[in-house]
Protein backbone atom coordinates (compact mmCIF):
# COMPACT_ATOMS: atom_id res chain seq x y z
CA UNK A 1 0.00 0.00 0.00
CA UNK A 2 1.18 3.64 -0.92
CA UNK A 3 2.07 5.89 1.99
CA UNK A 4 0.41 8.87 1.84
CA UNK A 5 1.75 12.29 0.77
CA UNK A 6 1.71 14.01 3.98
CA UNK A 7 3.79 10.89 6.16
CA UNK A 8 6.76 10.76 2.83
CA UNK A 9 7.13 14.63 3.52
CA UNK A 10 7.06 14.34 7.35
CA UNK A 11 9.78 11.51 7.42
CA UNK A 12 12.17 13.42 5.23
CA UNK A 13 11.64 16.45 7.43
CA UNK A 14 12.22 14.54 10.58
CA UNK A 15 15.21 13.19 9.22
CA UNK A 16 16.59 16.64 8.42
CA UNK A 17 16.03 17.67 12.06
CA UNK A 18 18.24 14.37 13.09
CA UNK A 19 20.76 15.52 10.87
CA UNK A 20 21.14 18.69 11.89
CA UNK A 21 21.07 18.11 15.80
CA UNK A 22 17.63 18.88 16.70
CA UNK A 23 16.77 15.80 18.48
CA UNK A 24 13.99 18.01 19.87
CA UNK A 25 11.74 18.85 16.44
CA UNK A 26 12.78 14.86 15.54
CA UNK A 27 10.77 13.96 18.91
CA UNK A 28 7.97 16.15 18.18
CA UNK A 29 7.76 15.14 14.45
CA UNK A 30 8.22 11.15 15.64
CA UNK A 31 5.20 11.77 17.80
CA UNK A 32 2.96 13.16 15.64
CA UNK A 33 3.52 10.99 12.77
CA UNK A 34 2.94 7.46 15.30
CA UNK A 35 0.00 9.68 17.11
CA UNK A 36 -2.81 7.02 17.59
CA UNK A 37 -5.37 6.98 15.12
CA UNK A 38 -9.05 7.08 16.04
CA UNK A 39 -8.91 9.62 19.03
CA UNK A 40 -8.99 13.65 18.63
CA UNK A 41 -7.10 14.98 21.53
CA UNK A 42 -7.75 18.40 22.64
CA UNK A 43 -5.29 20.18 24.90
CA UNK A 44 -6.20 23.02 27.78
CA UNK A 45 -3.01 25.29 28.20
CA UNK A 46 -2.80 28.35 30.49
CA UNK A 47 -0.60 29.86 32.93
CA UNK A 48 -1.53 29.71 36.65
CA UNK A 49 -4.56 30.79 37.96
CA UNK A 50 -6.20 31.78 34.93
CA UNK A 51 -9.34 29.25 35.72
CA UNK A 52 -8.12 26.17 33.89
CA UNK A 53 -9.48 23.87 35.81
CA UNK A 54 -12.61 25.35 36.99
CA UNK A 55 -12.95 25.33 33.20
CA UNK A 56 -12.71 22.07 32.33
CA UNK A 57 -14.87 20.84 35.26
CA UNK A 58 -17.42 23.35 33.57
CA UNK A 59 -17.33 21.48 30.60
CA UNK A 60 -17.88 18.21 31.62
CA UNK A 61 -20.19 19.14 34.45
CA UNK A 62 -17.76 16.71 36.30
CA UNK A 63 -15.45 17.91 39.34
CA UNK A 64 -12.61 16.12 37.39
CA UNK A 65 -10.07 18.62 37.63
CA UNK A 66 -7.91 20.28 40.69
CA UNK A 67 -9.65 24.17 41.49
CA UNK A 68 -8.37 26.77 43.85
CA UNK A 69 -5.92 26.08 46.44
CA UNK A 70 -5.27 22.45 45.62
CA UNK A 71 -2.50 20.50 44.51
CA UNK A 72 -2.11 21.33 40.56
CA UNK A 73 -0.36 17.76 38.71
CA UNK A 74 2.70 18.19 37.11
CA UNK A 75 2.05 16.27 34.52
CA UNK A 76 -1.00 16.07 32.02
CA UNK A 77 -4.19 14.98 32.71
CA UNK A 78 -6.15 12.65 30.17
CA UNK A 79 -9.74 12.84 30.28
CA UNK A 80 -11.55 10.42 27.90
CA UNK A 81 -14.87 8.82 28.18
CA UNK A 82 -15.74 5.64 30.30
CA UNK A 83 -19.00 4.28 31.44
CA UNK A 84 -18.29 4.44 35.14
CA UNK A 85 -15.57 6.96 36.77
CA UNK A 86 -12.43 5.90 36.72
CA UNK A 87 -8.98 7.11 37.43
CA UNK A 88 -5.76 5.56 36.85
CA UNK A 89 -1.97 7.06 37.73
CA UNK A 90 0.60 6.25 34.81
CA UNK A 91 4.27 5.63 36.33
CA UNK A 92 7.66 6.49 34.56
CA UNK A 93 7.87 2.98 34.29
CA UNK A 94 4.68 2.82 32.75
CA UNK A 95 3.00 0.58 35.52
CA UNK A 96 -0.52 2.10 36.39
CA UNK A 97 -2.43 2.16 39.40
CA UNK A 98 -5.73 2.72 39.60
CA UNK A 99 -7.70 5.07 42.31
CA UNK A 100 -11.07 6.66 43.05
CA UNK A 101 -11.59 9.59 41.07
CA UNK A 102 -12.73 11.49 44.43
CA UNK A 103 -9.29 10.79 46.31
CA UNK A 104 -7.45 11.62 43.08
CA UNK A 105 -6.53 14.95 44.38
CA UNK A 106 -5.36 13.79 47.54
CA UNK A 107 -3.39 10.75 45.94
CA UNK A 108 -1.48 13.21 43.76
CA UNK A 109 -0.08 15.58 46.53
CA UNK A 110 1.31 12.38 47.97
CA UNK A 111 3.06 11.13 45.00
CA UNK A 112 6.78 11.95 44.79
CA UNK A 113 7.63 14.91 42.12
CA UNK A 114 8.92 12.99 38.90
CA UNK A 115 7.02 9.44 39.64
CA UNK A 116 3.93 9.93 37.13
CA UNK A 117 3.81 10.35 33.66
CA UNK A 118 0.43 11.04 32.99
CA UNK A 119 -2.93 10.76 34.68
CA UNK A 120 -5.67 9.05 32.62
CA UNK A 121 -9.31 9.83 33.84
CA UNK A 122 -12.57 8.12 32.49
CA UNK A 123 -15.85 9.80 32.54
CA UNK A 124 -19.34 8.79 31.13
CA UNK A 125 -19.97 11.99 29.63
CA UNK A 126 -21.80 11.60 25.40
CA UNK A 127 -19.24 15.03 24.77
CA UNK A 128 -16.07 12.17 25.48
CA UNK A 129 -18.14 9.18 23.36
CA UNK A 130 -16.87 9.69 20.10
CA UNK A 131 -13.48 9.46 20.91
CA UNK A 132 -12.68 12.74 22.06
CA UNK A 133 -9.87 13.09 24.68
CA UNK A 134 -9.39 16.58 26.77
CA UNK A 135 -5.90 16.64 28.27
CA UNK A 136 -5.52 19.14 31.02
CA UNK A 137 -2.12 20.33 31.16
CA UNK A 138 0.33 21.53 33.54
CA UNK A 139 0.33 25.39 34.22
CA UNK A 140 3.00 26.97 31.71
CA UNK A 141 5.29 29.26 33.69
CA UNK A 142 9.23 29.35 34.58
CA UNK A 143 10.56 28.18 30.36
CA UNK A 144 13.15 25.79 32.82
CA UNK A 145 10.33 24.50 35.20
CA UNK A 146 9.24 20.61 33.91
CA UNK A 147 5.86 21.48 33.93
CA UNK A 148 6.25 24.37 31.30
CA UNK A 149 8.23 21.26 29.11
CA UNK A 150 5.32 18.72 30.14
CA UNK A 151 2.43 21.63 28.84
CA UNK A 152 4.72 22.16 25.76
CA UNK A 153 5.43 19.10 24.85
CA UNK A 154 1.52 18.03 24.48
CA UNK A 155 1.76 20.21 21.44
CA UNK A 156 3.57 17.17 19.49
CA UNK A 157 0.08 15.01 19.67
CA UNK A 158 -2.46 17.76 20.00
CA UNK A 159 -5.46 17.91 17.25
CA UNK A 160 -6.74 21.65 19.05
CA UNK A 161 -5.65 23.56 21.90
CA UNK A 162 -7.73 25.90 24.29
CA UNK A 163 -5.84 28.79 25.24
CA UNK A 164 -7.03 29.90 28.97
CA UNK A 165 -6.54 33.56 30.21
CA UNK A 166 -8.92 35.35 32.35
CA UNK A 167 -10.87 38.46 31.43
CA UNK A 168 -9.11 40.83 34.31
CA UNK A 169 -6.35 42.15 31.82
CA UNK A 170 -5.09 41.68 28.42
CA UNK A 171 -2.94 39.02 27.07
CA UNK A 172 0.03 39.78 28.45
CA UNK A 173 3.58 39.36 26.99
CA UNK A 174 4.26 36.05 27.65
CA UNK A 175 0.67 34.94 26.90
CA UNK A 176 1.26 36.27 23.43
CA UNK A 177 4.21 34.46 22.92
CA UNK A 178 2.72 31.53 23.84
CA UNK A 179 -0.29 31.92 21.55
CA UNK A 180 2.24 32.43 18.74
CA UNK A 181 3.66 28.99 19.65
CA UNK A 182 0.81 26.93 20.14
CA UNK A 183 -0.76 28.35 16.69
CA UNK A 184 2.47 27.82 14.97
CA UNK A 185 2.48 23.85 15.93
CA UNK A 186 -1.51 23.10 16.25
CA UNK A 187 -4.08 24.82 13.28
CA UNK A 188 -7.12 24.87 15.72
CA UNK A 189 -6.68 27.24 18.27
CA UNK A 190 -9.30 28.94 20.52
CA UNK A 191 -9.23 31.46 23.40
CA UNK A 192 -10.99 30.83 26.32
CA UNK A 193 -11.63 33.99 28.14
CA UNK A 194 -12.59 32.85 31.94
CA UNK A 195 -13.88 34.75 34.77
CA UNK A 196 -16.21 37.22 32.88
CA UNK A 197 -18.63 37.03 35.60
CA UNK A 198 -15.75 38.63 38.34
CA UNK A 199 -14.74 41.47 35.56
CA UNK A 200 -17.69 44.02 34.22
CA UNK A 201 -15.06 45.14 31.32
CA UNK A 202 -14.60 41.40 29.82
CA UNK A 203 -15.96 42.95 26.52
CA UNK A 204 -13.19 45.55 26.24
CA UNK A 205 -10.61 43.18 27.10
CA UNK A 206 -12.18 40.96 24.78
CA UNK A 207 -11.79 42.88 21.89
CA UNK A 208 -8.20 43.81 22.66
CA UNK A 209 -7.28 40.43 22.72
CA UNK A 210 -8.66 39.74 19.55
CA UNK A 211 -6.56 42.73 18.36
CA UNK A 212 -3.76 41.41 19.51
CA UNK A 213 -3.83 38.16 18.44
CA UNK A 214 -4.78 39.84 14.74
CA UNK A 215 -1.61 41.74 15.04
CA UNK A 216 0.29 38.77 16.02
CA UNK A 217 -0.79 36.72 13.00
CA UNK A 218 -2.53 34.06 15.74
CA UNK A 219 -5.79 33.04 13.84
CA UNK A 220 -8.03 32.09 17.22
CA UNK A 221 -11.68 32.56 18.25
CA UNK A 222 -11.78 34.08 21.53
CA UNK A 223 -14.80 32.99 23.32
CA UNK A 224 -15.16 34.84 26.85
CA UNK A 225 -17.40 32.38 29.40
CA UNK A 226 -18.19 31.86 32.99
CA UNK A 227 -17.77 28.84 34.54
CA UNK A 228 -19.13 29.80 37.90
CA UNK A 229 -22.35 30.51 35.80
CA UNK A 230 -22.50 27.60 33.86
CA UNK A 231 -22.45 25.45 37.01
CA UNK A 232 -24.95 27.44 38.20
CA UNK A 233 -26.79 27.18 35.36
CA UNK A 234 -26.35 23.11 35.03
CA UNK A 235 -27.51 23.04 38.99
CA UNK A 236 -30.73 24.99 38.49
CA UNK A 237 -31.53 23.85 34.67
CA UNK A 238 -31.63 27.18 33.69
CA UNK A 239 -30.85 27.08 29.55
CA UNK A 240 -31.15 30.93 29.40
CA UNK A 241 -28.48 30.84 31.99
CA UNK A 242 -26.35 28.53 30.44
CA UNK A 243 -26.34 30.71 27.65
CA UNK A 244 -25.34 33.55 28.89
CA UNK A 245 -22.08 31.68 30.34
CA UNK A 246 -20.74 31.15 26.32
CA UNK A 247 -20.11 27.63 26.89
CA UNK A 248 -22.59 26.36 24.43
CA UNK A 249 -20.12 28.89 21.91
CA UNK A 250 -17.26 26.79 23.36
CA UNK A 251 -18.77 23.45 23.64
CA UNK A 252 -19.87 23.79 19.39
CA UNK A 253 -16.16 24.60 19.20
CA UNK A 254 -14.86 21.39 20.85
CA UNK A 255 -17.28 19.26 19.30
CA UNK A 256 -16.35 20.74 15.77
CA UNK A 257 -12.99 19.33 16.55
CA UNK A 258 -14.22 16.24 17.42
CA UNK A 259 -16.25 15.68 14.32
CA UNK A 260 -13.44 16.32 12.27
CA UNK A 261 -12.37 13.47 9.54
CA UNK A 262 -9.41 11.73 11.51
CA UNK A 263 -7.37 10.83 8.16
CA UNK A 264 -7.62 14.71 6.93
CA UNK A 265 -7.10 15.86 10.36
CA UNK A 266 -3.63 13.92 10.37
CA UNK A 267 -2.44 15.31 6.71
CA UNK A 268 -3.33 18.65 8.36
CA UNK A 269 -1.50 18.35 11.66
CA UNK A 270 1.03 16.64 9.91
CA UNK A 271 1.96 19.35 7.34
CA UNK A 272 1.53 22.15 10.21
CA UNK A 273 4.36 20.26 12.00
CA UNK A 274 6.28 19.92 9.05
CA UNK A 275 6.32 23.49 8.25
CA UNK A 276 7.25 24.59 11.74
CA UNK A 277 10.24 22.26 12.06
CA UNK A 278 11.14 23.43 8.89
CA UNK A 279 10.97 27.40 9.76
CA UNK A 280 13.04 26.55 12.89
CA UNK A 281 15.49 24.68 10.82
CA UNK A 282 15.81 26.87 8.13
CA UNK A 283 16.15 29.85 10.99
CA UNK A 284 19.14 27.91 12.55
CA UNK A 285 20.66 27.55 8.68
CA UNK A 286 20.58 30.97 8.04
CA UNK A 287 22.23 32.09 11.58
CA UNK A 288 24.79 29.21 10.12
CA UNK A 289 25.26 31.14 6.81
CA UNK A 290 25.49 34.47 8.32
CA UNK A 291 27.81 33.20 10.56
CA UNK A 292 30.10 31.63 7.85
CA UNK A 293 29.56 34.93 6.25
CA UNK A 294 30.76 36.92 8.79
CA UNK A 295 34.13 35.00 9.26
CA UNK A 296 34.38 35.16 5.60
CA UNK A 297 33.46 39.60 5.63
CA UNK A 298 37.09 39.41 7.83
CA UNK A 299 38.52 39.12 4.42
CA UNK A 300 41.89 36.96 3.36
CA UNK A 301 43.97 39.75 3.93
CA UNK A 302 42.53 40.35 7.37
CA UNK A 303 43.09 37.14 8.42
CA UNK A 304 46.63 37.08 7.46
CA UNK A 305 47.43 39.99 9.04
CA UNK A 306 45.76 38.88 12.30
CA UNK A 307 48.19 35.82 11.95
CA UNK A 308 51.51 37.63 11.49
CA UNK A 309 50.84 39.46 14.56
CA UNK A 310 50.04 36.47 16.37
CA UNK A 311 53.20 35.53 15.44
CA UNK A 312 54.97 38.11 16.02
CA UNK A 313 53.69 38.63 19.64
CA UNK A 314 55.21 34.26 19.46
CA UNK A 315 58.29 35.73 18.84
CA UNK A 316 58.65 38.19 21.88
CA UNK A 317 56.78 35.96 23.87
CA UNK A 318 59.73 33.57 23.18
CA UNK A 319 62.89 35.82 23.70
CA UNK A 320 61.35 36.84 26.79
CA UNK A 321 60.51 34.09 28.75
CA UNK A 322 64.14 32.71 27.69
CA UNK A 323 65.21 35.40 28.83
CA UNK A 324 63.38 35.41 31.96
CA UNK A 325 64.84 31.72 32.60
CA UNK A 326 68.19 32.78 32.15
CA UNK A 327 67.83 35.86 34.38
CA UNK A 328 66.12 34.07 36.92
CA UNK A 329 68.38 30.76 36.92
CA UNK A 330 71.32 32.54 37.31
CA UNK A 331 69.92 34.36 40.26
CA UNK A 332 69.24 31.26 41.64
CA UNK A 333 72.66 29.71 41.54
CA UNK A 334 73.88 32.64 42.80
CA UNK A 335 71.69 33.22 45.75
CA UNK A 336 71.43 29.13 46.99
CA UNK A 337 75.06 29.21 47.02
CA UNK A 338 74.95 32.76 49.45
CA UNK A 339 72.75 31.32 51.24
CA UNK A 340 74.29 27.97 52.02
CA UNK A 341 77.48 29.77 52.62
CA UNK A 342 76.08 32.34 55.10
CA UNK A 343 74.09 29.44 57.10
CA UNK A 344 77.53 27.99 57.19
CA UNK A 345 79.33 31.24 58.65
CA UNK A 346 76.99 31.25 61.51
CA UNK A 347 78.22 27.74 61.99
CA UNK A 348 81.58 28.51 62.07
CA UNK A 349 81.28 31.59 64.24
CA UNK A 350 79.69 29.60 66.51
CA UNK A 351 82.57 27.03 66.49
CA UNK A 352 84.79 29.66 67.43
CA UNK A 353 82.93 30.94 70.21
CA UNK A 354 83.05 27.57 71.57
CA UNK A 355 86.76 26.30 71.40
CA UNK A 356 87.53 29.59 72.39
CA UNK A 357 86.19 29.27 75.90
CA UNK A 358 86.07 25.84 76.24
CA UNK A 359 88.39 22.37 76.49
CA UNK A 360 87.73 20.37 73.22
CA UNK A 361 88.77 17.89 75.57
CA UNK A 362 85.72 18.45 77.87
CA UNK A 363 83.44 19.52 75.42
CA UNK A 364 83.78 17.14 72.11
CA UNK A 365 81.25 14.47 73.01
CA UNK A 366 78.49 17.26 73.31
CA UNK A 367 79.60 19.69 70.62
CA UNK A 368 79.61 16.84 67.57
CA UNK A 369 76.07 15.94 67.74
CA UNK A 370 74.86 19.69 67.66
CA UNK A 371 77.81 20.45 64.76
CA UNK A 372 75.93 17.57 62.73
CA UNK A 373 72.33 18.48 63.69
CA UNK A 374 73.52 22.41 62.33
CA UNK A 375 74.73 21.35 59.34
CA UNK A 376 72.03 19.01 58.57
CA UNK A 377 69.54 21.49 59.23
CA UNK A 378 71.63 23.97 57.33
CA UNK A 379 71.56 21.97 54.15
CA UNK A 380 67.84 20.65 54.24
CA UNK A 381 66.78 24.65 54.58
CA UNK A 382 68.86 25.75 51.62
CA UNK A 383 67.01 22.76 49.73
CA UNK A 384 63.53 23.32 50.66
CA UNK A 385 64.17 27.03 49.70
CA UNK A 386 65.60 25.88 46.65
CA UNK A 387 62.82 23.78 45.89
CA UNK A 388 60.36 26.88 46.17
CA UNK A 389 62.34 29.71 44.34
CA UNK A 390 62.18 26.68 41.85
CA UNK A 391 58.35 26.87 41.38
CA UNK A 392 57.99 30.12 41.55
CA UNK A 393 59.91 30.41 38.69
CA UNK A 394 58.05 28.10 36.78
CA UNK A 395 55.40 30.18 37.61
CA UNK A 396 56.65 33.35 36.95
CA UNK A 397 57.91 31.50 32.89
CA UNK A 398 54.38 30.61 32.37
CA UNK A 399 53.08 33.65 33.22
CA UNK A 400 54.49 34.62 29.98
CA UNK A 401 52.15 33.13 27.74
CA UNK A 402 49.38 34.82 29.53
CA UNK A 403 45.93 32.63 28.77
CA UNK A 404 47.74 30.29 26.42
CA UNK A 405 49.29 28.98 29.25
CA UNK A 406 46.45 26.29 29.59
CA UNK A 407 48.47 23.11 31.02
CA UNK A 408 50.00 21.77 35.05
CA UNK A 409 53.18 23.26 35.44
CA UNK A 410 56.24 20.47 34.65
CA UNK A 411 57.34 18.03 37.94
CA UNK A 412 60.10 19.86 39.42
CA UNK A 413 60.64 17.49 43.01
CA UNK A 414 64.17 17.33 43.49
CA UNK A 415 66.04 14.53 44.45
CA UNK A 416 67.01 14.40 48.26
CA UNK A 417 69.95 16.81 49.34
CA UNK A 418 71.46 13.17 50.44
CA UNK A 419 71.67 14.49 53.92
CA UNK A 420 71.53 10.75 54.75
CA UNK A 421 74.78 9.92 53.49
CA UNK A 422 76.50 13.01 55.79
CA UNK A 423 79.69 11.97 57.48
CA UNK A 424 79.57 12.42 61.18
CA UNK A 425 82.24 14.71 61.82
CA UNK A 426 85.66 13.17 63.02
CA UNK A 427 87.19 13.35 66.29
CA UNK A 428 90.51 15.26 66.02
CA UNK A 429 93.80 14.06 67.87
CA UNK A 430 93.06 16.07 71.40
CA UNK A 431 96.38 15.20 73.43
CA UNK A 432 96.26 15.73 76.92
CA UNK A 433 98.27 16.92 79.70
CA UNK A 434 98.34 13.80 81.88
CA UNK A 435 100.02 13.12 85.38
CA UNK A 436 103.61 12.12 84.46
CA UNK A 437 103.56 14.67 81.92
CA UNK A 438 102.92 17.66 84.20
CA UNK A 439 105.49 15.96 86.90
CA UNK A 440 108.34 16.30 84.56
CA UNK A 441 107.29 19.84 83.14
CA UNK A 442 107.57 20.86 86.84
CA UNK A 443 111.02 19.00 87.69
CA UNK A 444 112.39 20.77 84.70
CA UNK A 445 110.67 24.50 85.90
CA UNK A 446 112.11 23.57 89.54
CA UNK A 447 115.80 23.09 88.68
CA UNK A 448 116.53 26.64 87.82
CA UNK A 449 114.98 28.24 90.63
CA UNK A 450 116.82 26.03 93.09
CA UNK A 451 119.68 26.51 91.14
CA UNK A 452 119.33 30.43 90.89
CA UNK A 453 118.34 31.13 94.42
CA UNK A 454 120.77 28.38 95.91
CA UNK A 455 123.62 30.39 94.75
CA UNK A 456 122.47 33.63 95.43
CA UNK A 457 121.77 31.95 99.41
CA UNK A 458 125.34 30.26 99.38
CA UNK A 459 126.87 33.81 99.54
CA UNK A 460 125.42 34.04 102.81
CA UNK A 461 126.94 30.65 104.00
CA UNK A 462 123.80 28.82 103.56
CA UNK A 463 123.96 25.52 101.65
CA UNK A 464 122.85 25.23 97.67
CA UNK A 465 120.24 22.97 98.87
CA UNK A 466 117.95 25.12 101.57
CA UNK A 467 114.49 26.17 102.54
CA UNK A 468 114.72 29.21 100.12
CA UNK A 469 116.11 27.24 96.75
CA UNK A 470 113.75 25.12 97.55
CA UNK A 471 110.48 27.04 97.54
CA UNK A 472 111.73 29.29 94.52
CA UNK A 473 111.92 25.44 92.97
CA UNK A 474 108.76 24.70 93.32
CA UNK A 475 107.33 28.26 92.62
CA UNK A 476 109.05 27.82 89.31
CA UNK A 477 107.46 24.46 89.16
CA UNK A 478 104.00 25.17 89.57
CA UNK A 479 104.67 28.48 87.09
CA UNK A 480 105.76 25.66 84.33
CA UNK A 481 103.37 23.37 84.83
CA UNK A 482 100.53 26.31 84.48
CA UNK A 483 102.49 27.84 81.15
CA UNK A 484 102.49 24.46 79.72
CA UNK A 485 98.89 23.57 80.06
CA UNK A 486 97.78 26.90 78.55
CA UNK A 487 99.96 26.64 75.98
CA UNK A 488 98.43 22.76 75.43
CA UNK A 489 94.89 24.09 75.63
CA UNK A 490 95.52 26.44 73.18
CA UNK A 491 97.09 23.60 70.24
CA UNK A 492 93.88 21.30 71.12
CA UNK A 493 91.62 24.23 70.11
CA UNK A 494 93.58 25.43 67.27
CA UNK A 495 93.17 21.41 66.08
CA UNK A 496 89.79 20.92 67.06
CA UNK A 497 88.78 24.53 65.42
CA UNK A 498 90.75 23.62 62.13
CA UNK A 499 88.87 19.56 62.42
CA UNK A 500 84.91 21.22 62.80
CA UNK A 501 85.80 24.33 60.10
CA UNK A 502 87.42 21.57 57.39
CA UNK A 503 83.99 19.22 58.15
CA UNK A 504 82.02 22.34 57.34
CA UNK A 505 84.26 23.22 54.65
CA UNK A 506 83.31 19.89 53.05
CA UNK A 507 80.34 19.99 53.65
CA UNK A 508 79.49 23.23 51.99
CA UNK A 509 81.83 22.08 48.97
CA UNK A 510 79.60 19.18 48.27
CA UNK A 511 76.43 20.64 48.99
CA UNK A 512 76.84 23.37 46.93
CA UNK A 513 77.78 21.55 43.99
CA UNK A 514 74.55 19.54 44.65
CA UNK A 515 72.88 23.02 44.84
CA UNK A 516 73.92 23.71 41.47
CA UNK A 517 73.30 20.62 39.59
CA UNK A 518 69.42 20.32 40.77
CA UNK A 519 69.43 24.28 39.89
CA UNK A 520 70.75 22.72 35.73
CA UNK A 521 67.77 20.58 36.39
CA UNK A 522 65.14 22.79 37.03
CA UNK A 523 66.70 25.15 34.36
CA UNK A 524 66.24 21.79 31.52
CA UNK A 525 63.13 21.18 32.51
CA UNK A 526 61.82 24.22 32.45
CA UNK A 527 63.47 25.03 29.23
CA UNK A 528 62.01 21.40 27.94
CA UNK A 529 58.90 22.12 28.85
CA UNK A 530 58.34 25.72 27.50
CA UNK A 531 59.88 24.96 24.43
CA UNK A 532 57.63 22.44 23.75
CA UNK A 533 54.92 25.00 24.75
CA UNK A 534 56.10 27.34 21.87
CA UNK A 535 56.43 24.47 19.47
CA UNK A 536 52.90 23.72 19.79
CA UNK A 537 51.75 27.09 19.85
CA UNK A 538 53.71 27.79 16.73
CA UNK A 539 52.39 24.55 15.02
CA UNK A 540 48.90 25.60 15.84
CA UNK A 541 49.86 29.57 14.22
CA UNK A 542 51.36 27.83 11.17
CA UNK A 543 48.17 25.45 10.89
CA UNK A 544 45.93 28.33 11.42
CA UNK A 545 47.85 29.77 8.46
CA UNK A 546 47.50 27.12 6.04
CA UNK A 547 44.01 26.74 7.19
CA UNK A 548 42.77 30.71 6.25
CA UNK A 549 44.34 30.09 2.96
CA UNK A 550 42.89 26.72 2.33
CA UNK A 551 39.94 28.37 3.77
CA UNK A 552 37.88 30.43 1.48
CA UNK A 553 37.13 26.98 -0.47
CA UNK A 554 36.24 25.40 2.65
CA UNK A 555 33.64 28.44 3.56
CA UNK A 556 32.09 28.62 -0.07
CA UNK A 557 32.07 24.48 -0.17
CA UNK A 558 30.18 24.68 3.40
CA UNK A 559 27.97 27.53 2.75
CA UNK A 560 26.82 26.19 -0.35
CA UNK A 561 26.09 22.75 1.24
CA UNK A 562 23.84 25.15 3.76
CA UNK A 563 22.01 27.05 1.05
CA UNK A 564 21.57 23.62 -0.31
CA UNK A 565 19.70 22.75 2.97
CA UNK A 566 17.98 25.54 3.41
CA UNK A 567 16.39 25.04 -0.01
CA UNK A 568 15.24 21.78 0.63
CA UNK A 569 13.94 22.68 3.62
CA UNK A 570 11.83 25.46 2.10
CA UNK A 571 10.66 23.22 -0.94
CA UNK A 572 9.75 20.82 2.18
CA UNK A 573 8.03 23.56 3.71
CA UNK A 574 5.94 24.98 0.44
CA UNK A 575 4.85 20.99 -0.38
CA UNK A 576 3.44 20.70 3.76
CA UNK A 577 1.87 23.74 3.19
CA UNK A 578 0.14 22.39 -0.25
CA UNK A 579 -0.91 19.80 1.15
CA UNK A 580 -2.48 21.40 4.15
CA UNK A 581 -4.13 23.10 2.15
CA UNK A 582 -5.72 20.25 0.55
CA UNK A 583 -6.52 18.39 3.28
CA UNK A 584 -8.22 21.46 5.04
CA UNK A 585 -10.42 21.49 2.04
CA UNK A 586 -11.43 17.76 2.62
CA UNK A 587 -11.66 18.73 5.94
CA UNK A 588 -14.57 20.90 5.58
CA UNK A 589 -16.12 19.56 2.61
CA UNK A 590 -16.61 16.56 4.65
CA UNK A 591 -17.79 18.65 7.60
CA UNK A 592 -20.57 20.23 5.62
CA UNK A 593 -21.76 17.34 4.13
Amino acid sequence: MTAPAWLEVLNETLDACRTHGRADLAERLRRRRDAPTGQTRLGVLGFPKQGKGYLLNAVLNAPVCAVGDAATPAVPTEIAYAPEPAATLVGRSRERIPVAVERLTGELGARPAGTLSRVEVGVPRELLSAGLVLVDTPPVGDPRSPRTAAALDFLAEADAVILVSDATAPLSAAELALARHVRTWCPHVVLALTKIDACPGWRAVAERDRAMLGEAGVDALVLPVSAVVRQAAAKAGDAELNARSGFPELLAWIAEQAARPHEQSRALLAAVGVRAAAAELVESLRDRVDAVAQDAGLGQAALLQRAQRRADDLRRQNTRWQNLLSDEITDLLSDAEYDLRERTRKIVNTIDRTFDEGDPAKVWDEFAPWLDNALAEAVDVNYTWLAERAEWIAQAVAACFGAQYDRALPDLRLDGSGLEYLDDVGRPKIEKFKIGQQAFTGLRGSYGGVLMFGLVTSLAGLPLINPISIGAGAAFAAKTIKDEGGMRLQRRQAVAKQAAQRHVDDVFLRFSKECRDAIRVVQRRLRDHFTGLAEELADELTHERETILAGTAERERRTGHIRREIDRLAALHQRAGELGTIAGRQQRRELSA
